[in-house]
């Protein structure tokens, strides 16, 4: 079975309008380390717009350095003139929102900006430690509360992100970027109301902010609205015809519409316009996966692995495709590998039990098929595979009980009703066997045309057990 659960919604929690501090000094006659301060802080910006965000650092550390030595060196005279001064040289950055304006120390601003490009690295942590420094100088400042947020939920800590982007909301009650990251977070944490508001009010603010769209549509796909999920990305396209993310989320609606054509094309598109971006890949891949072209899904699962190692999904597909190459060996290290990443995936523990099926192990098949539904119980195909597992084991009962449940979710489940009847048939219960059966012919529009060779197969096996001393139903 192929992996249904990849083909998920990716939405970006990245730094919307991350604002680089430019640096106004309010005196024209500035000491010589300040301009020392302003030549590393202004070269250090200019690479961090080159996505040089090393050099930017270097930069901005021998600015932090050069502004804390000018500041010692004011420090050190007792002449109220030199204080003055040092304050009209050192305290001289405005933070322009448009529509408010707040002013800062300069060392606020080399923190906040330092802190930006430590997170863009990867260096969560760091990035933590400068902007609470920027805080405790300019806690005013509504914008290094959205950056501190958005390090803190990429830590995986949504309550104390939201924390802070409701701290910067208040602050900026206009603040289109906070709403936009708290919906994210609060989708993240399953508040789909509350996302969808926030993402209303950040487009009330900006009705052309891209990303809300694209989160928007998010929500509205999670609550089956797959109309305003559509219009949502069409707005976001037509704004941006270069939002990969866009393009990707339009697809998995097509998807799930019944357009398949049209899923791939505009995942293509996304892959166009977003060449470096893994999730298009792992999301092509899916597709592929489901026209049983391995090859194709395994290209793909590779580039997205190669763009981004710690993609769980990508993994997963991989595995999937490997298994459809008749690659089992391959196939478990890859379903290993995404559950180091991600233990807690349902999707790969299902996969990965269907891979001990295929190689005939039904006792880890089964194992891994629990532990699936530990995690989710709802997923009706989990049930069913499971069954098939204790039919194997000889565990006929167990099997019954497990078809049960996959029928229980998805009444229209033919194959469930298929190996329940199976199961049946091996229990003597002849009338409710023939029951499953002819559900299955009425619910499967293309009936496997070996499946009443099996049935009689099954007959078969049944005259070779015991039969039980019970009248048959």
């Amino acid at each position: 079975m192929k992996n249904i659960f990849s083909k998920a919604f990716r939405r970006p929690c990245s730094l919307m309008m991350a604002m680089l501090l430019a640096l106004a000094s309010t005196v024209a006659g500035a000491q010589s380390l300040l301009r020392v301060s302003d030549d590393s802080y202004k070269r250090g910006l200019d690479r961090f717009k080159k996505g040089d965000l090393t050099g930017a650092i270097e930069e901005f550390d021998q600015a932090l350095d050069a502004y804390l030595s000018n500041r010692a060196a004011y420090g050190a005279g007792n002449n109220n003139n030199n204080a003055s001064r040092a304050n009209e040289d050192l305290e001289g950055v405005a933070v322009d929102y448009g529509d408010w304006v707040v002013h800062i120390p300069r060392a606020a601003a080399i923190y906040q900006n330092r802190g930006l490009a430590r997170l863009r690295l990867g260096e969560t942590d760091s990035a933590i430690g400068d902007f609470n420094e920027s805080i405790k100088l300019a806690p005013r400042n509504a914008g290094v509360y959205l950056y501190r947020g958005i390090a803190i939920q990429t830590k995986g800590d949504l309550e104390s992100a939201i924390a802070d982007y409701n701290r910067a909301i208040g602050l900026y009650p206009r603040y289109a970027e906070a709403f936009y990251n708290r919906g994210v977070a609060k989708r993240d944490k399953g508040a789909s109301d509350e996302a969808l508001t926030d993402f209303n009010q950040a487009l009330t603010i900006n009705p052309k902010m891209t990303d809300a769209l694209v989160n928007r549509a998010a929500v509205y796909y999670d609550k089956g609205n797959l109309k305003s999920a559509l219009d949502d990305c069409n707005q976001a396209i037509k704004i941006d015809p270069r939002h990969h993310m866009a393009w990707n989320n339009r697809a998995l609606i097509r998807y799930r519409q019944g357009d398949f054509n049209g899923a791939l094309s505009d995942i293509n598109r996304a892959i166009e316009v977003g060449s470096q971006e893994a999730t298009p890949y792992v999301n092509r891949s899916s597709l592929l996966l489901e026209k049983d072209d391995y090859d194709g899904a395994l290209a793909d699962a590779e580039k997205a692995i190669s763009i981004n190692p710690n993609l769980p999904t990508a993994w997963g597909n991989r595995g999937l495709a490997r298994v459809g190459k008749k690659d089992l060996e391959g196939a478990m290290s890859d379903f290993n590998r995404a559950l180091e990443l991600d233990p807690r995936s349902a999707a790969t523990y299902f996969n990965r039990g269907n891979a001990w099926f295929a190689g005939g192990d039904a006792e880890k098949a089964l194992a891994d098929f629990e532990q699936a539904i530990k995690i989710n119980p709802k997923v009706a195909p989990v049930w069913n595979n499971a069954g098939n597992a204790r039919f194997i084991k000889g565990d006929i009962e167990g099997a019954v009980s497990n078809y049960n449940r996959a029928i229980e979710l998805d009444p229209r489940y033919a194959l469930a009703y298929a190996n329940r009847g199976m199961a049946r048939l091996l229990q003597f219960r002849d009338a409710e066997a023939e029951r499953d059966f002819d559900q299955f012919r009425s619910l499967s529009p293309k009936p496997d045309p070996s499946f009443e060779k099996r049935i009689e197969e099954a007959k078969r096996l049944r005259a070779e057990l015991d039969q039980p001393n019970v009248k048959k139903i």
